[in-house]
């Protein structure tokens, strides 16, 4: 299977979602990408040509789920430099946890919601 990119027609920049003026011009294509790629690498469902994917769409929005929320609960991100140190998770500096959520407690609670 050969993989041919389609040919780029435009763009147009938008604000979403309360972002606008200034604001919008501090979101760039690199910082889309790299979510892109975290995406890709977490999901193998997302990678190109592969099998790796289930056709039904509530299996599709789950795994999306899961991902946003590890992605923003769990991980933590280490700071610029040789130190090694982690940053808080985003849920953290957002204010809305005290702890780094370990993966059971995120299933856990994503099983309460329901």
């Amino acid at each position: 299977m050969i993989y041919t990119p389609s040919e780029m027609v435009g763009t147009k920049r938008t604000g979403i979602r309360g972002i606008e003026g200034r604001d919008a011009r501090t979101i760039c294509t690199s910082h889309v990408e790299r979510l892109n790629g975290t995406q890709r690498l977490f999901m193998k469902r997302l990678n190109r040509l592969t099998y790796a994917f289930s056709k039904k769409l509530e299996n599709l929005e789950a795994a999306f789920g899961m991902f946003a929320a590890y992605y923003n609960w769990c991980w933590q991100t280490r700071k610029p430099g040789k130190s090694g140190e982690k940053r808080p998770s985003a849920a953290m500096m957002a204010g809305l946890t005290g702890h780094v959520w370990t993966f059971d407690e995120l299933f856990d609670e994503s099983l309460r919601g329901e």
